[in-house]
């Protein structure tokens, strides 16, 4: 029982999405450091929904909106058709040689958390790991360094446990 919850506190973690610690008026991002992620993507089946998203919550797809005023519109949805709304802002970190970026996501709704993690984009694929960091739940956010499968949680490696592939429409 007591994995189920923390199992759940994960998942929780890794809808938040994409939150970050300012309103949407101080973002700090300017268009030219969040333009790369502006858009509408989807994640959408088994290939490309995070395997702890469709364990823990079924989630069968995910839209995904990011604006250039540093908010995002998340709506999960699981396999029985259920949706679950979540809001808030992001911060970028700074582009890198690799291409992989952080990404800090401060959710205000349907509860506030703050999850964090990494995205590359390439074309018009997306590859996207988060999880919550705070309240902390005892999971670490992936790094730009670690790549994709670096979150830890309880001090354990999770692979690509959480992470998910996204096309920009």
């Amino acid at each position: 029982m007591m994995i189920k919850k923390y199992t759940l506190a994960v998942l929780i973690g890794a809808l938040a999405f994409v939150g970050y610690a300012c309103d949407s008026n101080s973002s700090g991002n300017n268009n030219s450091e969040v333009e790369v992620i502006v858009g509408t993507w989807v994640s959408e089946g088994a290939e490309n929904v995070s395997l702890g998203l469709q364990l823990i919550s079924k989630t069968a797809r995910i839209d995904a909106e990011f604006n250039e005023n540093g908010t995002y519109n998340v709506v999960s949805t699981d396999s029985l058709g259920s949706e679950v709304v979540f809001t808030g802002t992001f911060e970028l970190g700074e582009e890198t040689d690799s291409g992989i970026r952080s990404i800090t996501l401060q959710q205000s709704e349907p509860t506030a958390v703050v999850s964090g993690g990494i995205f590359q984009i390439e074309g018009n694929l997306m590859t996207y790991e988060v999880i919550q960091t705070e309240p902390n739940i005892g999971a670490e956010a992936p790094t730009v360094e670690g790549g994709f499968g670096s979150t830890l949680v309880g001090g354990d490696a999770q692979g690509t446990l959480w992470v998910q592939k996204y096309e920009r429409q």
